[in-house]
Parts: structure tokens; C-alpha cells; sequence
């Protein structure tokens, strides 16, 4: 039988509760981010992979790795540590489960990893990116799943979204003459 499509499945739940518990150990600082942290914010969707924003010193990197090794993962060593060192991401499987990292190059995912907050868990607490974080990092991705996102997350949270600190945060990369900050603006105010 196919898993329901709004909870997660349990292969992506004990991946989630594994890298939750590695990121922990190694005192990581995290965000979750993408499908899942949208979901903490709003409503649950499908979703079969993982996406955190992480900041782990490059010495660090091979430990943390390591210990996800453990917790089988499957991934290059020396590619994911030449990936994330040069282009911020890496990708990582565990079966179907597929773990997305971001690094926070951008001072406004530096402040979307700051302001996370914890959450509730299936085993403990998670720290989730706040729906102002979500929604900026969506809006910065803009593909059609990150519009439906964002439309999910201010239905959830209209009245409590504090847009003046997801324009200062889009105002250090783009202007808000851009197309994707007026439908922003559009969507959190009502204004069409």
C-alpha cells in the first residue's frame, strides 16, 4: 500500500530521526528547511527527502560523514567533501531517501539558520527554519512546488508573518522591484 500522502513515510521518518540525532552529537548547528519544515508551518505534503541548512567547519566534515556512514547513509566521502566545499550542497541517500545540505554562504540563510526554533519530533526536538525563513528561502527558489509552499505557509500563518523582516532579508540580494517580491507582497497582504 502506498504511504499516505500527508505524513511522511517511515523509511524518511527514521532517515529524518538518524541525521537529527548525528547533527545533535556533533553539536551541528542546523535548520530543517524544504517539504518537511513546511510542514511543521503549515500544512504536511509528500515529500521523500530531507533538506537542512547546516553549518559545520570543513575539519569537522569527515566525522560528521562518518558517522552517517553509521547510520547508512551512502554517499562518496571525497566528493561530498569537494561538493560542499566548493558549491555549498551536498547529496546524500539513504535507500529511496535522498538528504539535501545547504551551507549558509548568504547572510540571510546565516540569519534563516539563527532564527530556527525547535520543534517537536518524533523522538525529540528538531530545529525547524521559522516560516519567515521558509518563505524566504522559497521565494529566493521560486520553482512552482516553492509558490504552493509559500501560499501553504500564509494560509497557515497570514495574520502572525513578519514581512518587514523577510524584505530586510531580501533587500541584501535583491531589490523589491522584483517580480517575486511583489507576488509575495501580494500574497501576505491580500492585495491582488
Amino acid at each position: 500500500m502506498p504511504a499516505e500522502p500527508d505524513r511522511p513515510t517511515d523509511a524518511l521518518e527514521a532517515a529524518l530521526t538518524d541525521v537529527i540525532a548525528v547533527l545533535m552529537a556533533t553539536s551541528t548547528a542546523y535548520a530543517l528547511i524544504g517539504g518537511l519544515a513546511t510542514g511543521f508551518r503549515s500544512r504536511p505534503r509528500y515529500t521523500q527527502d530531507i533538506d537542512v541548512l547546516l553549518d559545520v567547519p570543513q575539519i569537522r566534515l569527515p566525522d560528521l560523514l562518518e558517522r552517517l556512514r553509521a547510520e547508512n547513509f551512502e554517499f562518496d566521502m571525497h566528493g561530498v567533501i569537494a561538493e560542499f566545499k566548493q558549491h555549498h550542497l551536498a547529496v546524500l541517500w539513504r535507500g529511496d531517501v535522498r538528504l539535501d545540505w545547504l551551507a549558509p554562504v548568504l547572510p540571510a540563510y546565516r540569519h534563516v539558520l539563527e532564527t530556527a526554533r525547535d520543534e517537536p519530533g518524533p523522538t525529540g526536538p528538531i530545529r525547524v527554519a521559522t516560516t519567515e525563513g521558509l518563505i524566504l528561502m522559497k521565494l529566493l527558489a521560486y520553482r512552482l512546488q516553492d509558490q504552493a509552499d509559500i501560499e501553504a505557509l500564509v494560509a497557515a500563518n497570514g495574520g502572525t508573518i513578519d514581512l518587514d523582516w523577510i524584505r530586510r532579508e531580501w533587500e541584501t540580494i535583491f531589490s523589491t522591484d522584483d517580480p517575486r517580491w511583489r507576488w509575495l507582497e501580494q500574497q501576505v497582504t491580500g492585495q491582488h
